[in-house]
């Protein structure tokens, strides 16, 4: 389970086991939830990392589709990056997602041993530090910018 936080205290919780992400208010109240299982665009397999843009929406490592999908704050299905695979932009098992002070985000993959960089639309800019990493999950930046 992995649960972030906008900025007015929606709760994020992914369900890993049952292909959702659960949403809820600062009482703890349920919302709505999105996914529910399932291959198709706004469909979600084993949801693992989560992070909420400045904008409110919801980006979700769609580990079981080895994707990264993009859903607004009330849950609609916006974009969805990456597919399955080793080239460049493909994934294989991701895990968490992170993002730097300029929009750019990182995707961790398990399978893959590496970690990506995309831009804020999506596009594909590197891999950090190939070869060096085995089985990476987390991503975390510090308060100066360091991944």
């Amino acid at each position: 389970m992995v649960i972030a936080a906008d900025a007015d205290g929606l709760l994020y919780v992914s369900d890993w086991g049952n292909g959702r992400v659960r949403v809820f208010d600062l009482d703890g109240n349920y919302l709505y939830e999105l996914g529910g299982g399932g291959t198709g665009d706004g469909e979600l397999t084993n949801p693992t990392g989560l992070h909420v843009d400045q904008d409110a929406n919801l980006w979700v490592v769609d580990r079981g589709n080895n994707r990264v999908q993009k859903f607004s704050r009330d849950g609609q299905f916006l974009a969805v990056y990456g597919s399955q695979g080793s080239n460049p932009g493909q994934f294989l098992v991701p895990t968490s997602i992170a993002f730097d002070n300029e929009g750019n985000f990182y995707v961790s993959e398990v399978n893959n041993s590496r970690v990506q960089t995309f831009s804020p639309t999506g596009e594909y800019i590197s891999e950090l530090a190939p070869g060096l990493l085995a089985t990476p999950h987390g991503l975390a930046f510090d308060h100066n910018g360091n991944l």
